[in-house]
């Protein structure tokens, strides 16, 4: 918070407005989006292989099924305080940044992907015409 010459305090609609700016900017980029799938380095579904412990988080092992976007293997760190467990043999849809070791997005379970799945797919071609940032 910011403090003016008289000492009073400013910021507090300054803050309101960046949060509403961030929550508009979070809505843009929601997964699936196209502005999300431009900036994603990895957008995939399989089958969790293995969910091993490494300080403080859990290592997850996919066997990917599907790309949308990136290649490769894939394996990712949760927080088990904040994330629901994920086990071997569970299918997953998971989007992930390219720089991150966390993912953006899990999504869990043939019902739920199959929601997702659509709205991928449908977002894809206009995803490949924007520049991510």
């Amino acid at each position: 918070m910011a403090r003016g010459a008289a000492g009073e305090v400013s910021g507090l609609a300054d803050s309101g407005a960046a949060a509403q700016a961030d929550s508009q900017e979070a809505a843009d980029v929601a997964f699936g989006s196209p502005r999300y799938l431009a900036c994603a380095g990895l957008v995939a579904e399989g089958t969790v292989l293995a969910v091993e412990q490494a300080a403080g988080a859990e290592r997850v092992t996919l066997s990917a099924g599907r790309y949308y976007k990136g290649e490769g293997a894939i394996v990712f760190l949760r927080d088990p305080a904040v994330d629901a467990p994920l086990h071997q043999g569970d299918l997953v849809m998971v989007g992930m940044s390219a720089e991150g070791q966390y993912p953006d997005a899990v999504i869990v379970g043939e019902a739920e992907i199959a929601r997702e799945r659509p709205r991928i797919i449908a977002a894809l071609p206009e995803s490949r015409t924007l520049t991510c940032g």
